[in-house]
């Protein structure tokens, strides 16, 4: 008993050696449950983030081992300061745009814009004064440690256990940040919801990551210019040359423009029927009232949803790796939005998410929106899937819409069909595909579809209808790669091969003029590359830096897609496989020297618009031809 008694002393003895780290370590924990609280509070679960912001501490308290005990007071009270204001800026920065701050922020000017914005009230309320109120009761203590003379543990001991501490916290910081990367592939890369990233392996982790996607991953992809700035510029504006007038030439003149981009909608829905009942009654009857694309690829890559807004409003490729609305967010872009100010329309952008999520908040700024309406500005009454109900998203979106000077161009994104499928819709009769992926799935898209009914009767019922050109499209997959076999014996397809999977892989795509004009089925291959060009043509407007086509102009059939793969009139190359099919015949074709430098020419298309991206040379472009 004695002998543990002494032991016992002599531990709380040397605990004593590192008050100033025990202290450091329950002053963090506290800011960084506050921190989290805030920004999460649906899904705040600090037992899951606890062990992450521990070894966050660890690398931190690694380093000040090194020091003296007079220093490591000074180290760790610079710290505190540093993190403590990290965090007030990080909720600063959360409050006025739903998300995170990031570097592509800063560098795009947003964090200055929302601080010389914010309400006063902003920086000064309790929650901020609460981060900073242990400097003032600390100081004097870490004056009194800093000036004392006190008996130090020897250095050498203290290089192992600084040594020991920082290895053990690197590879258990590495462990939880792999986990995350092999569970959700690509959210690293691309940040798409920072705020989920700082949750699950803290806010220290996650600026860590941030500086290095912006200092070290984005820096390696800004490649020597293989092509000069003059023949880029050759091709892009020796295509827009090729470009003629058509009967279509200038129809939007004075109209508004809706584009409504639906989440996961494929085109093999359009029509198709479980157990009698149409997936999407609504879209079906609104397409015989619309000049319809059955023939309309995706052509999205890492970014998904982004890539397809991306496209939309720049018709330039997307990345082959990452995406655009992260690594690029604060390129010249010569958008949509931007060409439609010009004209003196009302420019606005709406979306059930936070704003922050895939960085619109910062891309939006970039590309020229006038107005984002997100989470943020919306009244999030109705929760479905990952954010604001579609019912409500198309409500509130309309009372905005009705209220913008016209003429406008909206842009809304729709959300509640988005993975997992998970909606209040039991409506719908899934009969056998009960509580499968295809089933949820279906009955997902059939609750979008409703919504999106009742906002055309609604547009139409205010007389917007007639006065806008309205575009819908689906923005990518919904059924993915694992699921196909299920989709395959649904629709009693045998012995798929890559042919069949690819003539999946399209969305529907209609434009809706006035009094239904134009209305019919065009079966040319096209993709969402080509939807800005389309409407440029109606709209008058001037922009030769586009890589896709106008679909009104017939001789135009063309799909190419950031993997290398293409549709060639009647042709299909991919590039996974190095095979061409005849699409017709759903038969194989030799490889002839014809197609092989179809393919390179194809691929140097593709390096042209990354090249652009990669170098930001539309500015160039732009400023050299105002």
């Amino acid at each position: 008993m004695i002998l543990l008694k002494k032991y016992i002393k002599k531990l709380y003895n040397f605990s004593w050696k590192f008050e100033d780290i025990i202290l450091f370590i329950f002053i963090f924990i506290i800011k960084s449950y506050i921190f989290q609280k805030n920004i999460s509070p649906t899904y705040f679960n600090f037992k899951s983030i606890l062990n992450p912001i521990l070894c966050s501490l660890l690398i931190i308290i690694s380093i000040g081992l090194l020091l003296t005990r007079r220093l490591r007071w000074i180290y760790l009270y610079i710290v505190n300061i540093f993190i403590s204001i990290l965090y007030i800026i990080d909720l600063i920065y959360y409050k006025s745009s739903g998300d995170l701050l990031s570097f592509v922020s800063i560098n795009n000017g947003y964090l200055k814009d929302i601080i010389l914005t914010s309400p006063l009230n902003n920086f000064l309320n309790i929650q901020n004064l609460l981060f900073i109120a242990d400097f003032i009761i600390l100081f004097p203590l870490i004056r009194k440690n800093a000036t004392k003379h006190s008996k130090n543990i020897h250095y050498m001991t203290r290089i192992i256990i600084s040594l020991m501490l920082f290895l053990v916290s690197i590879v258990t910081n590495n462990s939880f940040i792999n986990t995350l990367d092999k569970e959700q592939p690509g959210l690293l890369k691309n940040m798409s919801n920072k705020t989920y990233v700082s949750r699950v392996i803290g806010d220290l982790n996650y600026h860590a990551i941030d500086a290095y996607n912006y200092f070290i991953r984005n820096k390696k992809d800004i490649i020597s210019i293989n092509y000069s700035d003059k023949e880029i510029k050759d091709f892009l504006y020796s295509n827009f040359n090729k470009k003629a007038a058509n009967n279509y030439t200038g129809q939007g003149k004075g109209k508004n423009l809706i584009v409504i981009q639906i989440e996961s909608l494929q085109n093999f829905l359009i029509d198709k029927k479980v157990n009698g009942e149409e997936i999407t009654p609504n879209l079906n009857k609104f397409i015989k009232r619309s000049l319809y694309y059955n023939n309309c690829f995706y052509q999205v890559m890492d970014g998904n949803t982004s890539d397809s807004e991306f496209m939309l409003n720049n018709s330039l490729y997307p990345l082959s790796s990452g995406a655009v609305y992260y690594k690029y967010a604060s390129n010249y872009f010569n958008s949509l939005p931007k060409l439609l100010n010009d004209k003196g329309y009302t420019t606005a952008a709406f979306h059930g998410n936070n704003e922050g999520f895939w960085n619109r908040a910062v891309m939006y700024k970039s590309l020229g929106f006038q107005n984002f309406f997100g989470a943020h500005s919306l009244n999030i009454d109705e929760e479905i899937g990952l954010g604001l109900s579609d019912k409500s998203f198309f409500n509130q979106s309309l009372e905005k819409i009705s209220s913008l000077q016209e003429p406008f161009y909206s842009f809304l994104i729709t959300l509640s069909s988005h993975y997992p499928f998970t909606n209040t819709d039991n409506t719908f009769n899934k009969g056998e595909l009960k509580n499968t992926f295809l089933g949820d799935y279906f009955s997902s898209i059939h609750y979008t579809d409703a919504q999106l009914g009742m906002f055309l009767e609604k547009l139409e019922a205010e007389g917007l209808l007639d006065k806008s050109i309205l575009v819908i499209y689906g923005d990518h997959n919904g059924v993915p790669y694992g699921y196909m076999e299920d989709l395959y014996k649904l629709d009693k397809v045998n012995n798929p091969n890559e042919l069949d999977y690819f003539m999946y892989q399209k969305v529907p795509l209609l434009i809706h003029f006035p009094k239904d004009e134009y209305s019919g089925l065009n079966n040319k291959y096209v993709g969402q590359m080509d939807i800005y060009p389309t409407i440029a043509n109606l709209f008058n407007l001037n922009n030769p830096y586009m890589f896709g086509n106008d679909i009104l102009d017939s001789s135009q059939n063309k799909v190419l897609f950031s993997s290398g793969s293409f549709i060639d009139k009647n042709i299909v190359y991919f590039s996974s496989s190095n095979c061409y099919y005849d699409i017709s015949s759903g038969k194989k074709m030799p490889p002839s020297e014809y197609l092989k430098n179809l393919t390179n020419q194809y691929k140097k298309e593709l390096n042209y618009s990354e090249t652009i991206l990669k170098n930001d040379l539309i500015k160039t472009f732009a400023k050299n031809n105002p």
